[in-house]
């Protein structure tokens, strides 16, 4: 069975559902529908410890002015995309 929430704005007009599924019937969705299979699992998608590391220095790189940034057009050209 499934529950629903129903939410409202302050004027008391209804603004979206919330719905909670038990997870056998999510499990028979995703089955059904494959798509649901794959929006959960893009949205469980971690990101590794080693490629934030190299984002967080590449960001302090650019703060600091010791990474040349260059215009998206001329990216595209000196990589012939």
């Amino acid at each position: 069975m499934m529950n629903l929430q129903y939410i409202a704005d302050k004027s008391g007009h209804t603004t979206a559902v919330q719905i909670q599924i038990p997870i056998e019937d999510w499990d028979l969705l995703k089955k059904k529908y494959k798509e649901f299979e794959e929006e959960e699992n893009a949205a469980t998608c971690l990101i590794p410890d080693w490629q934030i590391k190299l984002g967080k220095e590449e960001l302090h790189n650019i703060a600091s002015g010791n990474t040349i940034l260059v215009e998206w057009e001329e990216a595209r050209k000196q990589f012939k995309l």
